[in-house]
């Protein structure tokens, strides 16, 4: 095997599994607020834990594909 592979798929390697790892964390706050504590459901009229959860969403959402642009293009 060429010995400039190995080093290589280390690196793509560990570059996805950061991606995996913070998708993942990124995903389980998101439910957690969004759907445990009912904070993305609109019952009855939109309230400020609406605002807050979708504001947490479309920032923490533009960070994480920030993230993933950095990781991959640096």
């Amino acid at each position: 095997m060429n010995n400039h592979t190995e080093p290589q798929m280390r690196t793509v390697v560990r570059k996805m599994l950061k991606m995996i790892g913070v998708l993942i964390i990124w995903a389980m706050i998101t439910i957690f607020f969004g759907l445990n504590l009912e904070w993305a459901l609109i019952l009855g009229s939109f309230n400020g834990f609406n605002w807050a959860f979708y504001s947490w969403f479309v920032i923490s959402f533009s960070g994480v594909l920030y993230y993933f642009y950095r990781v991959w293009f640096k």
